[in-house]
């Protein structure tokens, strides 16, 4: 694993209080990926090292710990196992240690360096190490300046040795035993809007007009900077007021929760606004939209299903007529199934043509199809892969082009049809003394099988005997005059033969198993979706 996919954020100085502790200090961090993402809930391996200032390593130990939701780990450093040296024999009174910390995010042994951290005093370790220096100390005695602290409860006196005494009896004392008698609670009585503290407390009342920037109205609570700015609290929602025309509004119901910022631009005319939405249950989504009024122009969405699982959805919406009337239709609809991906346009809020997956002989395959006006799950036709072949289907191909003379009208021609797929090459040859060779071309001699060749011949002369193909090869064929004719003249020739790799076609297929199906999708947000959070 390269170290470039692995950040490692530190949060150190703080955390550093040996010298007031002993031979050990707590060491906090943020494990993160090449992303910055947090790496949550995940086993790590930590190697710590102490070096000194030419960088030589005194002591390293090593930690397997585990993240936090958020990615933070703790560990003491001097408290690891597997340790190479004492950290009780490092000299602290010397500058320039440093923190060497190696993280191996899948928690083996395979470690990333992230760098040294400088390990720095926190003030009162600062001020302790002093102690190795004091002068005036009249014996050699290290112990006889400790003290100890104790508490009489008989006489309720708090002591300390080579020291005073402290009477606590007026804290002890309590007119009940009850340790939660004194917590008081805060209300509000809405029938006359007073805020009341309990346990005689005391209270107040709210105003309701006035020169208070806060005012309650039923079960509205309002505070008021300007006319067009403030705060509204409601139950369930929560609205922030930017000026008379832009708002941010928070909302809350027993299965959904939403957020959405409003504004009404003067030159667009009409309420602009965007939003987050999450909702519980019936289905289980969140989803991010843009909405001009109440139509809805982009939306992206994720949505939990027993069955297939997790979709994920990006709708463009556009605005087009109705005859004079603008309505909002889906413009393109991409969407991912459980792990199958479809794309699709679509027109009047009806579905066009898309790359949607289909089964054939119940293997998974894209299919880029044109579908039903009236039933988006209907295909009329489209290309897909079967195995390594590209195959189109439709219930008629043409071809067309403009009328060479009247420019009111267009030449449309048909394909023909046949129950294999075949092809053919024809043209011209010239018999002489009743014999003829004909070659194929090149392109023509690859694509067919010679094996299901089949010609057909027409003389172009009256005095013609009849004409016989005598021998077929790959790459071409013999013909000779019948009645052992003699004759010189030109004939026409077509040979039609099936494709090499194509000779299983089949005519007549098990619909639903070796013809397209749709693969089942979840009951999502379909074709007419809105936004649940308009205001």
């Amino acid at each position: 694993m390269n170290k470039s996919l692995l950040i490692l954020a530190i949060a150190f100085g703080l955390s550093i209080n040996m010298m007031a502790q002993g031979p050990s200090f707590k060491y906090q961090g943020v494990a993160r990926n090449a992303q910055n993402a947090a790496l949550v809930n995940q086993n790590i391996s930590l190697r710590l090292s102490i070096v000194n200032a030419a960088n030589a390593t005194v002591y390293s130990e090593i930690h397997n710990t585990r993240t936090s939701d958020l990615g933070i780990f703790n560990v003491n450093v001097c408290g690891g196992s597997n340790p190479s040296g004492t950290c009780t024999t490092i000299d602290w009174s010397v500058a320039g240690y440093q923190l060497k910390v190696e993280l191996d995010p899948a928690g083996g042994s395979s470690y990333l360096n992230m760098g040294n951290s400088p390990i720095l005093s926190v003030p009162v370790a600062a001020y302790a190490s002093k102690a190795g220096s004091v002068t005036g100390d009249n014996d050699g005695n290290p112990q006889n300046e400790l003290q100890t602290l104790s508490f009489n409860a008989n006489s309720n006196m708090l002591s300390i040795t080579q020291g005073n005494n402290v009477d606590l009896t007026a804290l002890k004392n309590d007119a009940d035993s009850d340790a939660a008698n004194e917590i008081q609670t805060i209300s509000l009585d809405t029938t006359n809007n007073e805020i009341r503290l309990s346990k005689n407390g005391g209270s107040f009342i709210l105003p309701s007009s006035g020169n208070s920037l806060w005012t309650k109205a039923g079960s509205e609570l309002k505070y008021s900077h300007s006319s067009s700015v403030g705060i509204t609290f409601n139950p369930g929602k929560f609205e922030l007021s930017f000026g008379p025309t832009s708002k941010k509004n928070f909302t809350s119901s027993t299965n959904k929760w939403a957020e959405e910022y409003t504004t009404f631009p003067t030159n667009a005319m009409k309420t602009t606004a965007y939003g987050a939405e999450i909702q519980e249950y019936p289905a289980t989504f969140s989803q991010y939209y843009l909405r001009f009024n109440a139509d809805t122009f982009f939306h992206v969405r994720a949505t939990n299903f027993t069955s297939p699982g997790v979709s994920t959805q990006l709708v463009l919406n556009n605005a087009v007529l109705s005859g004079t009337t603008p309505v909002r239709v889906i413009g393109t609809l991409l969407d991912a199934q459980g792990g199958i991906g479809r794309a699709i346009t679509a027109l009047a809020g009806r579905p066009g043509c898309g790359l949607v997956a289909a089964t054939i002989n119940n293997v998974v395959t894209p299919y880029m199809g044109v579908f039903s006006p009236s039933n988006p799950n209907s295909l009329i036709g489209g290309i897909y892969i079967n195995g390594t072949q590209s195959i189109v289907a439709a219930n008629m191909k043409n071809f067309w082009m403009d009328h060479p003379t009247d420019p009111t009208k267009e030449i449309w021609y048909a394909c023909v049809e046949g129950p294999e797929a075949a092809a053919y090459e024809r043209g011209s040859a010239q018999l002489l003394n009743g014999e003829c060779e004909v070659k194929f071309s090149e392109h023509f001699e690859i694509v067919i099988n010679p094996n299901t060749m089949t010609v057909q011949l027409t003389p172009q002369s009256a005095e013609s005997e009849g004409l016989a193909v005598v021998e077929r090869t790959a790459k071409g064929f013999k013909v000779k005059e019948l009645r052992k004719g003699n004759g010189t003249y030109k004939f026409d020739w077509e040979v039609k033969g099936v494709r090499k790799g194509y000779e299983d076609y089949k005519a007549i297929r098990i619909k639903g198993l070796e013809t397209p199906v749709l693969v089942k999708e979840g009951t999502s947000v379909g074709m007419d979706w809105k936004v649940t959070n308009q205001k």
